[in-house]
């Protein structure tokens, strides 16, 4: 029996306030990831199941208006990007998780 592993990619942002601690946790619809990783310096290597870095809040709006603010799902009530990105934080963290899972089981962060 030949098993299809399939690779799912999700990006998750983390505003980071002064403190270093993560005020929200923003997953986003619709960015290209493989743009993002030659654009930015991103930890570990590109076969690496989680990759991180760190922008200030002005970049993270600039890519908000190239890539769009939307939710990566819907839920109600929940804010846009926009409306998280304050000048209270310190930086937003781009976190690209990767899963190699033919089961499409939940991805851990």
């Amino acid at each position: 029996m030949q098993e299809n592993r399939v690779v799912t990619e999700l990006l998750v942002l983390s505003g980071i306030d002064r403190d270093g601690h993560v005020a929200w946790i923003f997953a986003p619809g619709g960015w290209d990831i493989v743009a993002l990783e030659r654009q930015f310096p991103f930890s570990g290597s590109a076969s690496a199941l989680r990759r991180k870095a760190i922008v200030t809040v002005p970049v993270a709006r600039e890519l908000a208006r190239r890539y769009g603010s939307q939710p990566l799902l819907k839920l109600p009530g929940e804010p846009n990007l926009d409306d998280l990105l304050s000048d209270d934080l310190a930086a937003v963290r781009l976190l690209i998780a990767r899963d190699q899972d033919s089961t499409f089981s939940a991805m851990p962060l």
